[in-house]
Protein backbone atom coordinates (compact mmCIF):
# COMPACT_ATOMS: atom_id res chain seq x y z
CA UNK A 1 0.00 0.00 0.00
CA UNK A 2 1.78 3.61 -1.19
CA UNK A 3 0.99 6.33 0.88
CA UNK A 4 0.90 9.85 -0.04
CA UNK A 5 -0.98 12.74 -2.42
CA UNK A 6 2.47 13.44 -4.34
CA UNK A 7 1.63 9.89 -5.70
CA UNK A 8 -0.92 10.66 -7.37
CA UNK A 9 -0.61 13.91 -8.20
CA UNK A 10 2.19 13.03 -10.08
CA UNK A 11 4.66 14.93 -8.41
CA UNK A 12 6.41 12.17 -7.28
CA UNK A 13 6.59 8.68 -9.26
CA UNK A 14 6.22 5.49 -7.36
CA UNK A 15 9.45 3.50 -7.36
CA UNK A 16 9.00 1.31 -4.55
CA UNK A 17 5.94 -1.24 -5.90
CA UNK A 18 8.30 -2.87 -8.23
CA UNK A 19 10.87 -3.43 -5.66
CA UNK A 20 8.27 -4.95 -3.71
CA UNK A 21 6.79 -7.18 -5.85
CA UNK A 22 10.43 -8.50 -7.10
CA UNK A 23 11.97 -9.03 -3.97
CA UNK A 24 8.83 -10.90 -2.26
CA UNK A 25 8.45 -13.06 -5.58
CA UNK A 26 11.94 -13.98 -5.16
CA UNK A 27 11.56 -15.92 -2.31
CA UNK A 28 7.93 -17.56 -3.53
CA UNK A 29 5.54 -14.92 -2.20
CA UNK A 30 2.71 -13.74 -4.46
CA UNK A 31 1.39 -9.80 -4.28
CA UNK A 32 -2.21 -9.64 -4.14
CA UNK A 33 -2.51 -6.10 -4.46
CA UNK A 34 -1.12 -2.84 -4.49
CA UNK A 35 -2.97 0.49 -3.65
CA UNK A 36 -2.44 4.13 -3.93
CA UNK A 37 -3.70 6.26 -0.67
CA UNK A 38 -3.66 9.50 0.09
CA UNK A 39 -2.92 10.91 3.37
CA UNK A 40 -5.91 10.80 5.06
CA UNK A 41 -6.08 9.14 8.60
CA UNK A 42 -9.54 7.57 7.54
CA UNK A 43 -8.63 6.36 4.10
CA UNK A 44 -5.79 4.57 5.24
CA UNK A 45 -7.43 3.28 8.34
CA UNK A 46 -10.28 1.96 6.14
CA UNK A 47 -7.43 0.39 3.51
CA UNK A 48 -5.51 -1.21 6.10
CA UNK A 49 -8.87 -2.67 8.26
CA UNK A 50 -9.74 -4.10 4.77
CA UNK A 51 -6.39 -5.51 3.83
CA UNK A 52 -5.10 -7.10 7.16
CA UNK A 53 -7.64 -10.22 7.13
CA UNK A 54 -6.65 -10.94 3.54
CA UNK A 55 -3.31 -11.02 3.29
CA UNK A 56 -0.66 -12.87 5.27
CA UNK A 57 1.43 -9.66 5.17
CA UNK A 58 0.55 -5.86 4.64
CA UNK A 59 3.09 -3.48 3.46
CA UNK A 60 2.56 0.34 3.71
CA UNK A 61 4.94 2.78 2.25
CA UNK A 62 5.49 6.34 3.01
CA UNK A 63 3.84 9.09 5.81
CA UNK A 64 5.81 7.88 8.80
CA UNK A 65 7.83 11.09 8.67
CA UNK A 66 8.10 14.02 11.20
CA UNK A 67 5.38 16.48 9.03
CA UNK A 68 1.91 17.37 9.00
CA UNK A 69 0.91 15.08 6.59
CA UNK A 70 2.90 11.94 7.51
CA UNK A 71 -0.11 10.32 9.49
CA UNK A 72 0.54 6.58 8.58
CA UNK A 73 1.14 5.31 12.13
CA UNK A 74 -1.84 7.29 13.45
CA UNK A 75 -3.81 5.33 11.23
CA UNK A 76 -2.74 2.22 12.06
CA UNK A 77 -3.82 2.91 15.26
CA UNK A 78 -7.02 3.36 14.56
CA UNK A 79 -7.63 1.13 12.25
CA UNK A 80 -7.66 -1.69 14.91
CA UNK A 81 -8.63 0.26 18.01
CA UNK A 82 -5.50 1.19 19.72
CA UNK A 83 -3.34 3.67 21.18
CA UNK A 84 -0.45 5.77 20.13
CA UNK A 85 2.15 5.39 22.46
CA UNK A 86 5.51 6.77 22.56
CA UNK A 87 7.67 3.98 22.41
CA UNK A 88 10.85 4.11 24.52
CA UNK A 89 13.35 2.04 22.05
CA UNK A 90 12.32 4.62 19.51
CA UNK A 91 12.82 7.48 21.26
CA UNK A 92 16.23 6.44 22.35
CA UNK A 93 16.73 5.23 18.85
CA UNK A 94 15.55 9.05 17.58
CA UNK A 95 17.60 10.90 20.60
CA UNK A 96 20.95 8.84 19.77
CA UNK A 97 20.53 9.45 15.39
CA UNK A 98 19.93 12.70 15.70
CA UNK A 99 21.06 14.25 18.62
CA UNK A 100 21.20 18.47 18.86
CA UNK A 101 19.29 18.31 15.89
CA UNK A 102 16.39 16.50 17.51
CA UNK A 103 13.20 18.31 18.10
CA UNK A 104 9.19 17.75 18.92
CA UNK A 105 8.39 16.78 15.28
CA UNK A 106 11.43 14.32 15.10
CA UNK A 107 10.45 12.92 18.51
CA UNK A 108 6.86 12.23 16.78
CA UNK A 109 8.27 9.41 15.11
CA UNK A 110 8.40 7.40 18.46
CA UNK A 111 4.69 7.46 18.59
CA UNK A 112 3.52 3.88 17.24
CA UNK A 113 0.39 1.83 17.84
CA UNK A 114 0.17 -0.08 21.14
CA UNK A 115 1.58 -3.82 20.73
CA UNK A 116 3.79 -2.60 17.18
CA UNK A 117 7.55 -4.60 17.72
CA UNK A 118 10.39 -1.88 17.02
CA UNK A 119 12.75 -3.92 15.21
CA UNK A 120 16.56 -3.11 16.24
CA UNK A 121 17.83 -6.95 17.34
CA UNK A 122 18.19 -7.72 13.51
CA UNK A 123 22.19 -6.82 13.48
CA UNK A 124 23.50 -3.55 11.20
CA UNK A 125 20.41 -1.69 11.68
CA UNK A 126 20.31 1.77 10.27
CA UNK A 127 16.54 2.43 11.09
CA UNK A 128 13.95 0.83 13.19
CA UNK A 129 11.65 -1.76 11.11
CA UNK A 130 7.96 -1.11 12.65
CA UNK A 131 5.82 -4.07 12.68
CA UNK A 132 2.24 -4.11 13.84
CA UNK A 133 0.83 -7.35 13.60
CA UNK A 134 0.71 -8.33 9.86
CA UNK A 135 1.63 -4.36 9.21
CA UNK A 136 4.99 -3.74 7.98
CA UNK A 137 4.88 -0.07 8.43
CA UNK A 138 7.87 1.27 6.17
CA UNK A 139 9.29 4.89 5.19
CA UNK A 140 8.19 6.23 1.39
CA UNK A 141 12.00 7.33 0.43
CA UNK A 142 12.96 4.18 -2.14
CA UNK A 143 16.19 3.86 -0.71
CA UNK A 144 14.87 3.35 2.92
CA UNK A 145 12.55 0.99 1.77
CA UNK A 146 14.85 -0.97 -0.15
CA UNK A 147 17.04 -1.53 2.96
CA UNK A 148 13.77 -2.91 5.00
CA UNK A 149 12.09 -4.74 2.46
CA UNK A 150 15.74 -6.77 2.44
CA UNK A 151 14.85 -7.10 6.40
CA UNK A 152 11.87 -8.34 6.05
CA UNK A 153 12.95 -10.81 3.37
CA UNK A 154 15.57 -12.09 5.12
CA UNK A 155 13.20 -13.11 7.81
CA UNK A 156 11.06 -15.06 5.79
CA UNK A 157 10.45 -18.30 5.11
CA UNK A 158 11.02 -18.73 1.30
CA UNK A 159 8.49 -20.68 -0.01
CA UNK A 160 9.50 -21.89 -3.45
CA UNK A 161 11.15 -19.71 -6.55
CA UNK A 162 8.52 -19.26 -9.48
CA UNK A 163 9.70 -20.24 -12.59
CA UNK A 164 8.22 -18.52 -15.57
CA UNK A 165 8.43 -19.38 -19.09
CA UNK A 166 7.66 -16.75 -22.09
CA UNK A 167 6.65 -17.03 -25.94
CA UNK A 168 7.04 -14.30 -28.22
CA UNK A 169 4.69 -14.35 -31.68
CA UNK A 170 4.14 -12.08 -34.14
CA UNK A 171 0.59 -12.83 -33.89
CA UNK A 172 -2.23 -10.31 -32.60
CA UNK A 173 -3.85 -11.31 -29.52
CA UNK A 174 -7.13 -11.49 -31.44
CA UNK A 175 -5.20 -13.93 -33.35
CA UNK A 176 -5.56 -16.68 -30.53
CA UNK A 177 -7.44 -15.65 -28.11
CA UNK A 178 -10.27 -18.65 -28.38
CA UNK A 179 -7.82 -21.03 -28.22
CA UNK A 180 -5.90 -19.51 -25.11
CA UNK A 181 -8.72 -19.52 -23.10
CA UNK A 182 -9.18 -23.16 -23.59
CA UNK A 183 -5.43 -23.68 -23.39
CA UNK A 184 -5.71 -21.83 -19.69
CA UNK A 185 -8.57 -24.25 -18.46
CA UNK A 186 -6.05 -27.21 -19.90
CA UNK A 187 -3.67 -25.45 -17.72
CA UNK A 188 -5.04 -24.52 -14.42
CA UNK A 189 -1.71 -25.44 -12.85
CA UNK A 190 -0.34 -22.26 -13.77
CA UNK A 191 -0.88 -18.47 -14.09
CA UNK A 192 -1.06 -17.27 -18.21
CA UNK A 193 -0.63 -13.89 -19.41
CA UNK A 194 -0.86 -12.41 -22.55
CA UNK A 195 0.50 -8.97 -23.57
CA UNK A 196 0.31 -6.66 -26.87
CA UNK A 197 3.20 -4.83 -28.19
CA UNK A 198 1.64 -2.23 -30.52
CA UNK A 199 5.46 -0.95 -31.63
CA UNK A 200 7.76 -4.02 -31.15
CA UNK A 201 9.47 -4.35 -34.69
CA UNK A 202 10.35 -8.30 -33.67
CA UNK A 203 7.01 -9.07 -31.71
CA UNK A 204 2.88 -8.22 -31.47
CA UNK A 205 2.81 -10.24 -28.32
CA UNK A 206 4.52 -11.98 -25.40
CA UNK A 207 2.50 -14.72 -23.64
CA UNK A 208 4.19 -15.88 -19.93
CA UNK A 209 3.77 -18.86 -17.93
CA UNK A 210 4.36 -18.76 -14.35
CA UNK A 211 4.02 -21.36 -11.56
CA UNK A 212 6.00 -22.67 -8.51
CA UNK A 213 6.08 -26.13 -10.51
CA UNK A 214 8.94 -26.01 -12.90
CA UNK A 215 7.22 -28.99 -14.73
CA UNK A 216 3.92 -27.29 -14.98
CA UNK A 217 5.06 -24.40 -16.61
CA UNK A 218 7.33 -26.91 -19.12
CA UNK A 219 4.11 -28.43 -20.36
CA UNK A 220 2.54 -25.64 -20.98
CA UNK A 221 5.30 -23.72 -22.76
CA UNK A 222 6.12 -26.90 -25.16
CA UNK A 223 2.41 -26.79 -25.80
CA UNK A 224 2.47 -23.38 -26.57
CA UNK A 225 5.58 -23.22 -28.59
CA UNK A 226 3.96 -26.22 -30.39
CA UNK A 227 1.18 -24.25 -31.32
CA UNK A 228 2.37 -20.68 -32.31
CA UNK A 229 5.09 -22.35 -34.42
CA UNK A 230 2.54 -24.45 -36.38
CA UNK A 231 0.93 -21.10 -37.46
CA UNK A 232 4.16 -19.33 -37.98
CA UNK A 233 3.94 -16.97 -35.40
CA UNK A 234 7.28 -17.99 -32.94
CA UNK A 235 9.73 -15.62 -32.48
CA UNK A 236 11.24 -16.91 -29.62
CA UNK A 237 11.11 -18.64 -26.02
CA UNK A 238 12.44 -19.68 -23.24
CA UNK A 239 11.76 -23.19 -22.91
CA UNK A 240 15.59 -24.19 -23.04
CA UNK A 241 15.55 -22.75 -19.44
CA UNK A 242 13.70 -20.77 -16.75
CA UNK A 243 14.34 -17.49 -15.19
CA UNK A 244 12.83 -16.55 -11.89
CA UNK A 245 10.53 -14.28 -10.99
Amino acid sequence: MLIGDELLSGSVKDLNSDYIIRSFSAVGYSVGEIRIIPDDRERIAEALRELAPRFEYVLSSGGIGPTHDDVTLEAAAAAFGVDLIDDPTMAAFLENHYGERMNDALRRMARVPAGADVGLNDGQVTWPLIRFRNLFILPGLPRALRDKVDRIIAKLEPIGEFATGEVFLTAYESDYVDWLNSFIERHADVSVGSYPYWENPEYRTRITVRSRDSQAVRRAIDELVSYVDAKGWLVRSTTDGFRSA
